[in-house]
This record gives C-alpha cells, structure tokens and sequence, in this order.
C-alpha cells in the first residue's frame, strides 16, 4: 500500500503536493480538540501551586464566564490569520485552552466584519460591549492571549486594588509576608558580594 502511495505522489505534480499539503495542515488547524483535554489544559495551569490548586474549581468557575464569552486563541488565529493557525503550537490543545485579547478580537471583528454582530449593533448596546471590553482588556496586561490562571489573578488583583479597604488590607498582609520569607532566605539564597 505505501508504493501505491508512493507512485501516486509521484504523479503528482509539486503544485498539487503543496495544495494537498496545504489542504492537510488546514484540515488539521480546524479541528478542535475534545472538550475534556481543553478543560485539563485549563486545570494543569493551576497545578504549580497548592493555594492555586485550592481554589482551581472556583477559580475557573469564576473567569470561565468570561472565556467562554471570548473566542481562544486557536479559534480566533484559524477566523483570522489561517497561515498563522496551522503552525503546530496555534492549534494545540493549549492554543484552545487560551482565551484571546478582547480588545483585539473586537477590533478585528470591527475591521474585518462589517456586517457582523458588531457593526450592527443599535448606538446603546455598542457602547455596553465597548465598554465591557475596555475593563476586561486590562486583564490582558497587553498579551495577546492568556491561560485562566493568570486572567484570575489579573482579575483578583484589579478588584483587590479597587477597593479601598480591601487593598489596605492585603497590601498590608503582603508587606509582612514579603519582609517575614525575604528575612528568611537572604542570608542564604542571595549572592554574597
């Protein structure tokens, strides 16, 4: 069976091998892994640390409203650059557990969909998804994508910092912990000059 194969590949002129490649790399960005693996993918994230892992099914509780509003980064690279979505790393099963840059996928939806959901949207319900977007951006710290382990402590640290009492508090705590555990190591973790 492979010479069969092979002498068929040898009939093949090089412009239709590069088409029948191409069309096999785009065949395989589209496929989309099963949702279980994309769900680990998401968990392993919070693996590194106990309090993380603590707190993995509320967590992603939590900022799975806001990446299931958002398309991932796999999914957003094959509606948007397909070249870019058929390299190997785009269309991983992490490329799918990313969620991409809200204002980028709003932007490009603008630019590149002028009869999309967005460009027809009434003058009020534009301005709500407008500004939606701008808070949830910030999140992003200017990545064009980021697992749900860091949008959670993106979103953590914005709300913590936002509120008054809340920040004094834990900028507090941190201050201590930070002096207690450096006290600890110096002496023996730092270079000695």
């Amino acid at each position: 069976m492979d010479k069969t194969m092979n002498k068929m590949n040898e009939r093949l002129s090089l412009s239709e091998r590069i088409a029948r490649a191409s069309a096999i790399r785009d065949q395989a960005a589209t496929v989309q892994p099963e949702r279980e693996f994309i769900d680990a993918e998401r968990r392993s994230a919070f693996g590194p640390c106990y309090i993380y892992r603590a707190h993995a099914d509320e967590l992603l509780q939590i900022v799975g409203q806001i990446s299931d509003a958002l398309p991932s980064r796999a999914s957003f690279l094959a509606r948007t650059d397909p070249t870019e979505a058929a390299r190997p790393e785009n269309h991983s099963v992490a490329a799918y557990a990313e969620v991409e840059n809200p204002a980028v996928a709003f932007v490009w939806e603008l630019r590149h969909n002028p009869e999309g959901a967005l460009a027809t949207l009434p003058d009020r319900s534009y301005s709500k998804v407008l500004d939606a977007t701008d808070v949830l951006k910030e999140l992003w710290e200017d990545k064009p994508a980021v697992n749900e382990l860091e949008l959670a402590k993106a979103l953590i640290t914005q709300i913590v910092l936002l509120d008054d009492n809340l920040c004094e508090q834990v900028l507090t705590r941190a201050n201590i912990m930070a002096r207690e555990c450096s006290t600890a190591v110096a002496p023996y973790l730092r270079p000695q000059s």
